[in-house]
């Protein structure tokens, strides 16, 4: 990976030349391509597993060219991906250079003033190769290159974002790679959204969405309204419904970006008229009075859960101490054993509860943070409960439970937790309408 130092200067750099195209007349759109023969150049992405290779297949099959050289079909996707192979090495080069590797273990998305930095360097060959191209690109990729390539583009860009619940990115890289980390993949998944529509917003693109799911419920309404977008008759028969395996639900806490960015399937609406994040929420009516008992039920039910928890934290620190057991006494590890046995099975009924119960609109990251701070003392009790398992527990897993105990359970610890939840209760009230009189 290129050592990210060197590119410091471009980086800042970049960083002033944006603030100062925002401020000239016409802002950063101003950079972009004049539209000389009326025909638009297609960039289709999205997040993975999104169906962006199905939209790529109709448009070109019905004649929008999307390249000239595609990599063959594999397993997981059949049809092929319809991807420029030329397109597509320079933006993995690109990301090679932002460091490729960090960004698959991290859910850490690079700046966009670094990714332009990168690509800087590569201007000329991104120039020749747009010069050949044809009636337009896809890859997923470009939910973090494409403002590089926006300059270099032969036309004027349309750009369709192709969506679908980020659930369905989860079990595909599930399925390749096995155990992955949920809060990456979905982390990831929204930090391709949120860039997308900065871009989409900084340089007023013409944009559409394709929802995968409607694609294939509905694919003659879905393409009909693709085709009048690009300006170019698409054939419906293309779309492979027997391809897709299952429909996902859309996780609550990431509700409210999959409708803004779903909103662009709507006709007539210009992109710099498209609502800012949550603004879906915060511009509705006031609440209901059937909505306001239901966010008072829902947060009675947290409360209680809270309440609980607490009253057998309690008993189970009035047992092993804090920070939790030590290898002095087996009185001390019996009692220890016996308290976290129940704590944890506590613990394991706020989980199930907080599992099923499915939280308000705009309180989707406050419940997030309650399931937190019950999944760190679940963590604990189970440490705990393991390394009193043995007559005499082993150094290692008691220093496990102590560093589990001061960064989880702790005072300090809790009193954190408390803050956190605290200020997300009242961004959701404030959000929700739930505050207001």
């Amino acid at each position: 990976m290129t050592n990210r130092l060197a590119y410091a200067l471009p980086i800042a750099r970049q960083l002033v030349r944006s603030a100062g195209g925002r401020l000239r007349p016409g802002g950063l759109a101003a950079r972009l391509p004049a539209n000389d023969d009326g025909r638009p150049f297609v960039i289709v992405t999205g997040a993975g597993r999104s169906g962006t290779s199905a939209v790529a297949r109709v448009l070109h099959e019905s004649g929008v060219s999307m390249g000239t050289e595609f990599d063959e079909p594999t397993e997981q996707n059949r049809a092929g991906f319809y991807e420029d192979t030329g397109m597509r090495a320079i933006n993995q080069q690109i990301l090679g250079d932002v460091g490729l590797e960090a960004m698959r273990r991290s859910p850490a998305w690079p700046w966009r003033s670094a990714v332009l930095a990168v690509a800087e360097k590569r201007g000329g060959q991104m120039r020749e190769l747009a010069s050949q191209a044809g009636g337009g690109w896809k890859d997923p990729l470009f939910a973090v290159t494409l403002e590089a390539w926006l300059p270099h583009l032969p036309r004027r860009t349309k750009l369709v974002l192709c969506l679908r619940s980020p659930e369905a990115l989860l079990h595909s890289v599930s399925r390749i790679y096995g155990l992955v980390s949920r809060d990456v993949i979905e982390r990831r998944w929204a930090s391709d959204f949120r860039r997308l529509l900065a871009i989409v917003r900084d340089y007023r693109l013409e944009t559409t969405c394709v929802e995968y799911d409607e694609l294939v419920q509905r694919p003659e309404e879905v393409v009909a309204r693709l085709s009048a977008f690009v300006g170019h008759p698409l054939d419906a028969a293309y779309v492979e419904p027997r391809l897709r395996r299952h429909a996902y639900t859309v996780p609550p806490r990431h509700a409210a970006l999959y409708q803004e960015v779903r909103a662009f399937a709507a006709d007539g609406v210009a992109p710099e008229q498209r609502p800012p994040l949550l603004s879906w929420l915060r511009g509705r009516a006031q609440l209901t009075e059937e909505e306001r008992q239901a966010i008072d039920g829902y947060l009675e039910r947290v409360r209680a859960v809270d309440a609980h928890v607490q009253e057998a934290k309690v008993a189970w620190r009035q047992a092993v101490g804090a920070p939790p057991l030590s290898s002095d006494g087996v009185d001390l590890i019996e009692r220890a054993h016996g308290a976290s046995v129940a704590y944890a099975s506590v613990l394991q009924e706020a989980q199930e509860t907080l599992g099923v119960l499915t939280p308000p609109a705009a309180f989707e990251r406050y419940h997030e943070a309650a399931r937190s701070y019950v999944n760190g003392e679940r963590l604990v009790a189970q440490l705990t409960l393991q390394a009193s398992e043995r007559p005499q527990p082993e150094q290692p897993a008691l220093d496990d439970v102590a560093r589990a105990w001061h960064l989880l359970a702790s005072p300090e610890a809790v009193a954190k937790a408390e803050q956190k939840r605290s200020h997300e209760r009242e961004r959701a009230m404030r959000t929700s309408g739930y505050g207001a009189e």
